[in-house]
């Protein structure tokens, strides 16, 4: 079948590559790996370029490296995302947890309040919204040059579940779902992480060694010389 692929960049970082040293990802060839026997025509990627770091002054550099890196693929589409930061006031854990302890042991707490602290907040905005506008704009195409037969989601982030559900019961056209993160079970149906389970045609975890074995080589070349996977992350 003829697959699209939508990676949700955020996710794909945070539960598969951050807990490997496998951060030079081909996200084609990982694609193909997950579905062998489809024929995988596009990859849209959605990312956020990561906030400036005065400790991590080349994180960025990093990060637009391996954007280059997909750029020589030619199926691979980036759709960004961005970081917003706003100053938030927040209980500290402290103070929250001691509370908890003097109401377990049967003190009155009502009205006593934990202490806060200012801090700086940064939350990753509009990948996942970006993600589920195109799939389901992609599905509903009817030229077959601009949609897809199966499409292959990378992603545990259950806010895409009302995407997917339209996709596959209004549209009619399957939707793998591949989390790149393993789930932990749970006695409770209803929880959060069975929402994509009940809505994908297919479900499954991405295993370490594949994305060990997507790797791009160390160094690749396009159209302005030849560039290296960075030192370090």
């Amino acid at each position: 079948m003829r697959c699209w692929v939508y990676v949700d960049g955020f996710n794909f970082y945070h539960g598969a590559a951050k807990r490997t040293e496998c951060k030079w990802i081909d996200l084609r060839a990982l694609s193909q790996q997950l579905r062998p026997d489809d024929t995988i025509e596009r990859v849209k990627y959605f990312p956020a370029l990561v906030e400036r770091r005065t400790d991590d002054p080349d994180q960025r550099n990093r990060q637009r490296t391996y954007w280059r890196a997909l750029d020589t693929l030619g199926i691979v589409e980036r759709i960004e995302g961005k970081f917003a930061r706003w100053a938030k006031w927040m209980p500290t854990e402290s103070s929250v947890l001691g509370l908890e302890a003097q109401q377990a042991s049967g003190d009155n707490v009502v009205g006593m309040k934990p202490e806060m602290v200012r801090v700086m907040r940064s939350e990753e905005k509009g990948s996942d919204v970006n993600l589920a506008a195109h799939l389901v704009h992609d599905a509903h195409q009817t030229d077959p040059t601009r949609t897809f037969e199966l499409a292959l989601v990378v992603s545990g982030d259950t806010d895409l579940a009302e995407a997917i559900r339209l996709v596959v019961q209004d549209v009619g056209k399957p939707v793998h779902v591949c989390r790149p993160h393993r789930v932990k079970k749970v006695r409770n149906p209803e929880n959060r992480t069975r929402q994509l389970d009940r809505v994908a045609t297919y479900i499954r975890d991405i295993p370490t060694w594949m994305i060990v074995n997507s790797e791009f080589p160390p160094t690749i070349s396009d159209k302005n010389g030849s560039f290296s996977k960075p030192s370090s992350w």
